[in-house]
């Protein structure tokens, strides 16, 4: 009869050596300290997924607050952003990635030099992907691989039927282990199902909803806030929990509601022309505020990249250079009428 040797201690692990090494583990802020609590951070080699509502856009400016954090704390990132050419549209807010930017007090010339972008809007690019990221994580210290709109070629409601679904569940696994080899985390947002529930469930099929370590649900309240429902977690304790985003409390992640520098200065400009312009009562002070008013159109491009926090600012420090450059053009004109004279 064999006699059983007693097991090796070594081969297992305490549970209190488990917190322990947990505990040591660096976390990714989310930019909200509630949403960290919620979740826990974001931790490397994990997979966390959030979605939202159709036309809501919660879910994609949360993964660029993510891309973000990640270069401040002196990662690179990996950005892939995925549509579908042929029926849909996905888009990069560079804008509203700029302003986060301006916001956390990075330059956005180097701050952008670490963002690394893969475009994939059909079968054939979303096969080469996987390779593209590699090289990538290969050459930088890669600290998060972040996807926009991770199922939309497959899964929209604008996809159609000869899409292999294989390819996409291949592709997933193929990211995913990527990431957990270069200790990379990797955070997707998709949109979800249309709802029949207070929980709807991702668009991306049941593999995507597996293969996932946090599932978080997204939904924008009045405009101002955000309701984050945590579907499933790693650790089952957490999963279940709802917290509600935004306000004073919480206003790094409330801004991702918010629109864009741009879209403030554009509706401060509006604002003006149809209050201010219009109760001038010079009309040479009305047709100095339409030249004014094209300036600042032009120069929409440099005022979003300039670290002043009110747009009327901005506007008004254009004006004035608008104004300094009409004053060097009367002194240009004066002085040649003065060396005509003279001559």
């Amino acid at each position: 009869m064999t006699t059983r040797r007693p097991l090796d201690p070594p081969a297992f692990t305490s549970v209190l050596q488990v917190y322990a090494s947990r505990a040591e583990v660096s976390r990714l802020s989310t930019g909200s300290h509630r949403l960290d609590q919620l979740i826990g951070g974001i931790e490397s080699t994990r997979f966390y997924l959030f979605y939202s509502g159709d036309g809501e856009k919660t879910s994609d400016r949360l993964v660029y607050r993510l891309m973000v954090e990640t270069v401040k704390s002196g990662g690179d990132v990996v950005y892939m952003l995925c549509g579908n050419y042929r029926r849909d549209r996905t888009s990069l807010d560079s804008e509203l990635l700029l302003d986060l930017i301006e916001e956390s007090g990075l330059e956005p010339e180097d701050a952008l030099s670490h963002i690394h972008i893969i475009g994939v809007f059909s079968e054939a690019q979303l096969m080469n992907a996987p390779s593209l990221v590699e090289q990538v994580m290969n050459n930088n210290d890669v600290g998060l691989l972040a996807v926009q709109q991770i199922s939309k070629l497959f899964y929209s409601e604008s996809a159609i039927g000869f899409e292999d679904r294989t390819e996409f569940t291949g592709v997933i696994s193929r990211l995913k282990e990527l990431c957990s080899v270069h200790e990379a985390a990797l955070a997707a947002s998709c949109m979800a199902k249309k709802r029949r529930s207070l929980h709807p469930e991702p668009m991306g099929g049941s593999y995507l909803r597996h293969l996932v370590n946090v599932m978080v649900y997204l939904r924008e309240i009045n405009g101002e806030e955000v309701s984050a429902q945590l579907i499933k977690h790693f650790e089952k304790r957490r999963t279940g929990k709802r917290v509600s985003l935004g306000g004073k409390e919480d206003d790094v992640l409330g801004r991702i509601t918010k629109d864009s520098m741009r879209g403030r200065l554009q509706d401060q400009m509006r604002h003006l022309r149809s209050g201010y312009r219009d109760a001038l009562k010079d009309n040479t002070m009305q047709t100095a505020f339409d030249d004014v008013w094209g300036d600042w159109n032009n120069e929409q491009g440099a005022m979003i990249y300039a670290q002043v926090v009110s747009a009327l600012d901005l506007l008004n420090l254009t004006g004035v250079l608008a104004n300094r450059r009409e004053i060097e053009k009367l002194r240009g004109r004066l002085e040649a009428l003065e060396k005509r004279d003279e001559d």
